[in-house]
């Protein structure tokens, strides 16, 4: 699937509800093998989505913002990583985050991924923790960026 076409677009809750599923079971429940009762949190319905899709059809990615400003749920399929769809999916949920005017935009960061949030304009503070079994670090967005 590499250098196919994909898009990035805000996704509608529950009409994306299936395409939305489809990716994080696949990265978060199966391949990081994070339990479903935590993936699936309830929040869905109150979160801004984003969904990418390769030639406008298969789903390969989305992320989810918070009423709280927190982005979350960033997942791409593992053959169509490192092709810059995460970055444009972060970038699209930072801009709906100061289109809807949010005080603060964050997020709990892999540590295997503070590298590319930091690329980002994220900055981590605050110790490390454990999120469902992985570690992690909050990360707020520079008032800059």
């Amino acid at each position: 699937m590499r250098d196919r076409a994909y898009s990035v677009r805000i996704a509608q809750w529950p009409a994306d509800a299936a395409a939305i599923q489809h990716v994080r079971e696949c990265v978060f429940v199966e391949e990081q093998r994070i339990p479903a009762e935590i993936e699936w949190d309830g929040l869905d319905s109150q979160c801004i989505h984003v969904l990418a899709s390769v030639e406008n059809r298969d789903a390969v990615g989305t992320a989810r913002l918070e009423p709280t400003g927190k982005i979350g749920r960033v997942s791409v399929l593992k053959p169509l990583r490192k092709q810059g769809i995460g970055t444009v999916m972060v970038q699209q949920l930072v801009a709906e985050a100061r289109r809807a005017g949010y005080a603060e935009v964050y997020l709990h960061a892999q540590v295997d991924s503070l590298h590319f949030y930091k690329n980002l304009g994220f900055y981590p503070e605050g110790a490390q923790f454990d999120e469902a079994g992985i570690p992690h670090r909050k990360m707020r967005l520079d008032s800059e960026n």
